[in-house]
Parts: C-alpha cells; structure tokens; sequence
C-alpha cells in the first residue's frame, strides 16, 4: 500500500499576483531581477522601517511565485533574513520573517530547511519562545488587574502580534521537520521538545477560546505531524501529563471559531494515537466524519480561487504605497483562507488514505479480535468512499490515486469484489489516461492503481477466457495497452515508475485466452533481462515476474510461448551469464541488502530452470 506524501503546497502552479507568467529565459530573469527584485532587497536594509516592511510584504507575496522564489534566493534572500531582519528593532518586520521563513522551507524542502537548520536557526527559535512565554505571563497578569477596563487599540495590536509570532515559529517548526528526517530527529530531542511543549501549554493555559482559531489549528497542526512521524513523539506527549490531558479533552467544543481544518486535525490526533487500538467502528466514524468536516468545501472554485488572486501592481510613488499595503493584507487573508480549506481537504485525503492501511493491518494482524469487518464499514469502503475520491480526483490528483491504490488492495485483502461495473469502468478510464501527465507522482500513481485494479480483477476470478470484466475494460488481447505501458517504462528513468510498470505488464499477462499479449510481454522482459546496464532491482522485478507468469504448465500460454518459443534456453544460455554479471557489480559493502535479494533472485532463478527442465519431462 501507498503513503500520502508530506502536504505539498499549490504555489508552483498558482499565478502570482505581483507576477505576470511568462517566459523564463536569462535576459527576463536578469531584468526582473535588476529592475524588480533588486530594488526590493535593498530597501529590506532601508533605515526607514515602513519602506523595511513594504519591501517584506511586497518579497512574501513575490515568493508565492516558484520562479520569482528561485530568483529570490538566488539573490541571498535566505541570508539576508537571517543577517539583517530576525533581530529587526520592528517587531512586525520580525514576525512576517520568520513567517516567510515557514514559507520558504514549506515550499522548498529540504535545501532551505537544512540551510537554516546548519544557520542555527533553532537558537532564534528558542530565544523568541522564551520571549513569548514571558509575553504570555505578563499579558496574563495584566487582563486579571483590568478585568473592567476596556481593551485599548495598542493593546490589541500587540496581542495579535503575539498571536502571529507564535503562530509563525510552531509552524516553522513544522516546516523544518517535514524537510529533513535529520532535523526530525533533532527537534525529537527531548530539550527542545520540552521548549515547544511549554509554549503549547502557556497558550493553552492562556486560554484556548482566547487564542486565534488558526494559531489554535496550529497547535494541532504540530502535534499531528509530528505525532504522524515519529513514535517518539507520541510516547514524549504521552509521558507529558498536561499535552496529554489537552488530548484526552480535545473536541471542536474547546474553540468558538473552529473551522474545517480544526475538525480535521482533531479526528487525525485521535487516529494518530488509537494507532492499532482503533476499533473498525471507529475507523467508521472517522471516515465519515472527515469528509463530512470538508463537505461544504467546493474544490474547483477552490482551486480556482488559489490559481486566479487579484493581481497587485506595485507602488511607483508614496501616495500609492498605503493602497497597495492594504491590497497585500487583503490578498494575505484571502489566500491564508485559501490555504486552510486545501490543507483541510489534504490532510483529509492523508487520513482517509491511513485509516484504509489501518484496516487492512488489523484484518491481516493474527491475534486480531475482529476477525470480521462490519456491515456499516464494508457499506463506507465499497459505496461512500469511491464517490468522495471521484469528486476529489480531478483536483487533488496525487493524493486521491494513493488513496485509490490503498482502497483497491483494501479490497484484495478483503476480497470485496462486489464492486459496479459502473465505477470500475469509470476508474480504469479515469486511470488510464493519466499517462499523458508530466507530474511524476500522478504517474506512479496512475500506473499503481491500474496494476492494482488488474489484480483485483485477476483475484476476483474475472479474468477468464471471453470475460465481461476484459470486455467492459476494453481490455481483451489488448496489445495496444501492452505497447503504451512497455513505451512509458522505456521513457522514465525513475525506478518506482518503472517496477509498477513491470508489475502491470506480469498481471496482465497471466490472463489465458490472450497467446499473442503474453508472448509480446514475455519477449519484452527476456529482450530486457539480457541486456547490460539494466538497474539490479528492475532485472530482480522482471525474474520473479517470470517466476509468477510461467511457474505452472496449466497455463494455456505456456506450451506455445515459454515451451516452443525456446524460453527456457533464453534463460539459461544468456539471462543466467548476464545476471551473474550484473549481480556481481553489486557492492555488498555499500547495500548488503541489495546484494542479499540479487544473490536470492539469481539461486531462485536457478530452482526455477530446473522446476521447468523437469516439468518438460514430465509432460513429455
């Protein structure tokens, strides 16, 4: 089964409201950068801090843009936050920082994020949690003296800064652990824990109701990730008594202005933590409550609301800089409004698409106490759950497919193969045609739901001579498939594109009534077995691909095409010679687990010539 990848912001493919697309050659970049960017970046260093914080904004907005983001840190933005605006005197201008920082790292993974990390941008992380804390006390302190006084401006002002600086370094703390395994293990850290732990305690203890609904999803958004990560995580708040009673009372109750992306966070806390625990009721309940939570939510007007903001022309002279300050904040809470509703649907899918690995665990778990799913959950995964991922599918493309691949050997394992001829014709049409897509994780995962669709077909018995399953698919002696999916293999230097491709090709091959489509495949993979230069583990796939296709003398294509067709020669005259060849350039000191299945492939490949030479005499 498959894993949602890490959220993946929308920004690459956004239009950005400072920038108008357009072609990306030297001299542009060059004048972008001279007349633009350049201009910007200096008034980051300007003694007057309105023109500091304009050229912030202005940079943030700016960086939305992934090629005005590369030209941006091309020009040192990363050092110029670091050397110069961290420790502004403006607190505004510190704030927005090291929320650009978050952006940056969220948007670049792991280049920006092990930059800052080797800049040692924990030790301003943690002087500035202090500075927090401290806030926090004293603005404490100071409500219960004037409980009956009414609340200044400046005092609002101030405290929402305080929100917002919170806000930005939890978050960037998320972002750091989501760019490196490395910095993970490094935050794990029992002492910088503690330090992360004691700002989510003071804001709680501040009051959660008084806090902003998304520094409170924040919160959330932290100890889901991290707990999602790491089980160290989940034993550190488990052994912290306060975090943990936070847990055990958390409810969408706890806040007045919880929104979609609270409801979702909370339901995925409390899946994190039931981990195998969780009862298939509950996985139930979950589903139905997470896509009730995104329910209202409209993706393509959303996506379109992210693709298409306002566009803003920046200011030529001071008289305008005031209108176009008011249009950024304008565009900022639009787009932060935005964003939440794509990570609610996002992290919705990511739960979902853990919740389907959750049951097929517990199913597969032989102490299991529940042996038998129930009605309700089996009504959710064959009924409810196509018709979310069919209404998702055309705009959350990678995540649905994973989604898709996990629900259908969901399916396998549970040998739910009562699926409609209506929905299975609709996926694999849908599937099929997502070879045509540039985006490599769409077609990783596209090809790994057409193999898993096939083999739920194959293990239903649907794959039969003169068999409607085929006919629906367009599917019968379809050498035309067969072509497209030796061509994409053929085309991609990625290696999970290709093994999903041999795994498609080996399924579809055991299908009898179709001589011409397996000889065309098995030709294929002996042709590719012989080769020189051919990846160890994509010669280790195409063997025990064999190894399945033509390990029995029933199958009616094996006396015409592995017999007669001299398979068994090919094997031991020139696939044997060339991957005793490819297997030895093998280094077991540099991947002894590498070596370890070259050198099982190639003793069971051996067993298998022999099976075959003896099965020939047998049926002589």
């Amino acid at each position: 089964m498959g894993r949602s990848k890490k959220r993946s912001r929308a920004s690459s493919s956004r239009l950005n409201p400072l920038h108008k697309a357009g072609s990306n050659n030297n001299n542009k970049d060059a004048n972008v950068v001279n007349k633009r960017l350049q201009p910007l970046l200096q008034n980051l260093s300007s003694v007057v801090p309105n023109d500091r914080s304009m050229a912030l904004s202005s940079i943030s907005v700016l960086c939305e843009d992934a090629h005005m983001r590369q030209l941006l840190l091309k020009e040192k933005l990363v050092h110029i936050i670091l050397s110069k605006l961290l420790n502004d005197s403006n607190s505004d201008i510190v704030v927005e920082s090291f929320g650009l920082l978050r952006n940056l790292s969220l948007e670049e993974g792991y280049d920006v994020s092990i930059h800052l990390w080797r800049s040692d941008i924990w030790t301003s992380i943690s002087s500035n949690f202090a500075k927090i804390i401290d806030s926090l006390s004293a603005l404490q302190a100071a409500e219960q003296q004037s409980q009956s006084k009414p609340v200044g401006k400046a005092k609002i002002e101030s405290r929402r800064l305080l929100f917002d600086f919170a806000d930005n370094l939890l978050s960037l703390v998320v972002a750091l652990s989501n760019g490196s395994d490395d910095i993970l293990n490094e935050i794990l850290n029992e002492n910088k824990i503690n330090e992360i732990f004691q700002v989510i305690l003071q804001l709680l203890q501040y009051g959660v109701e008084k806090i902003p609904v998304n520094l409170f999803n924040t919160i959330l958004d932290l100890i889901y990730d991290l707990s999602s990560e790491s089980f160290d995580f989940i034993d550190l708040v488990s052994n912290n008594k306060d975090i943990s009673h936070f847990l055990n009372e958390l409810s969408t109750d706890l806040h007045p202005q919880a929104n979609e992306l609270t409801r979702v966070l909370i339901e995925g806390i409390h899946c994190q933590f039931l981990d195998m625990k969780i009862t298939y009721d509950q996985c139930n309940k979950i589903i139905h409550s997470v896509c009730h939570s995104i329910n209202d939510i409209d993706p393509v007007q959303l996506m379109n609301d992210i693709d298409n903001p306002e566009e803003i022309v920046p200011a030529t002279d001071k008289d305008e800089t005031s209108k176009v300050i008011d249009k950024i904040k304008n565009y900022n809470a639009k787009r932060n409004e935005s964003m939440m509703k794509l990570q609610s649907i996002e992290i919705a899918i990511d739960l979902i698409t853990a919740i389907i690995e959750l049951i097929a665990s517990k199913y597969e778990r032989p102490e299991s106490h529940e042996a038998t799913i129930p009605e309700e959950l089996v009504n959710t995964l064959i009924n409810f759950l196509p018709h979310v991922f069919m209404i998702l599918k055309d705009t959350f493309t990678s995540r649905i497919l994973i989604g898709w691949n996990n629900l259908i050997w969901l399916y396998i394992t549970l040998s739910l193969t009562e699926i409609s001829e209506e929905l299975l014709v609709a996926l694999w049409s849908y599937v099929t045609q997502l070879n045509n897509q540039d985006d490599l994780s769409i077609k990783i995962g596209g090809m790994g739901c057409i193999w898993a669709i096939l083999k739920l077909i194959y293990s239903s018995g649907a794959f039969e001579k003169d068999s409607q399953a085929l006919t629906n698919l367009q599917m019968v002696n379809n050498s035309e498939f067969v072509g497209k999916i030796i061509g994409e293999f053929q085309n991609s230097e990625d290696l999970e594109l290709k093994q999903k491709c041999i795994n498609v090709l080996s399924t579809y091959a055991m299908v009898e009534g179709q001589i011409e489509v397996n000889k065309e495949i098995g030709q294929f993979f002996l042709e590719s077995l012989i080769k020189s230069n051919v990846q160890p583990e994509i010669l280790m796939e195409m063997t025990n691909a064999l190894f399945q296709i033509y390990g029995d003398a029933s199958y009616d294509y094996n006396e015409p095409i592995f017999v007669r067709g001299g398979f068994l020669s090919i094997l031991k005259d020139q696939v044997v010679p060339n991957l005793r060849q490819q297997f030895k350039m093998v280094d077991r000191n540099k991947d002894p687990e590498l070596k370890e299945r070259c050198h099982d492939c190639f003793t069971t490949l051996d067993s298998f010539i022999h099976y075959k030479i003896n099965e020939g005499c047998v049926n002589q």
